[in-house]
């Protein structure tokens, strides 16, 4: 699952955005978002696409393996969430420790569908590294394959792996009011 993640540097994006970006280090369901549309437009949308069995119900995560049967997303087109990280909780007793992950010198898309209404990240299984976080994450794409992800004319699947950096991170990412890059500075024991 991903519940947060962040989006703070569009530079190494290369996309032209016709609105004001503000950095986000604490990005949450429900909030605006920026996404590239099935064109590779860059659009402003909200993070969560309605339950088909309860308008008060706002789905931000699907999962791969039951994406093409849930009732939820059958009028949905893909998409591509831009990201620099995204958080993850491990739960440790009763306690839930977050932890930050991202690509070194790297900027990531995740695999999203959309419709008017909002858009959800696609998840997957946790690679092994992953695992011992968390058992999902998010599908991870990178240039080379956006146009398979686009054709729905097949399933996709990430074939590809990637060495994730993941490291302890302050609590205070658990409140979305906290916003700033102390959220994503590596927790010293």
């Amino acid at each position: 699952m991903c519940g947060r993640f962040t989006l703070y540097d569009l530079s190494k994006f290369n996309i032209n955005i016709n609105y004001e970006f503000k950095p986000n280090f604490n990005i949450s369901p429900g909030s605006s978002i920026l996404i590239l549309n099935e064109n590779k437009l860059p659009i402003i949308i909200n993070w969560g696409i309605t339950a088909n069995w309860s308008e008060k119900v706002k789905i931000f995560n699907s999962r791969s393996e039951t994406l093409m049967v849930k009732k939820s997303f059958n009028n949905t087109k893909r998409c591509i969430f831009l990201a620099n990280g995204y958080y993850e909780w491990k739960r440790i007793g009763q306690n839930k420790i977050p932890f930050y992950h991202f690509l070194s010198d790297e900027i990531m898309f995740f695999a999203g569908i959309y419709n008017d209404d909002g858009a959800c990240i696609v998840t997957r299984e946790s690679y092994s590294k992953i695992n011992r976080i968390h058992s999902r994450q998010p599908v991870l794409l990178n240039y080379d394959n956006f146009n398979t992800w686009f054709d729905k004319t097949h399933d996709f699947e990430c074939q590809f792996s990637i060495e994730m950096n993941i490291y302890e991170v302050s609590k205070s990412v658990n409140s979305v009011k906290n916003n700033s890059f102390k959220n994503i500075q590596k927790v010293k024991n």
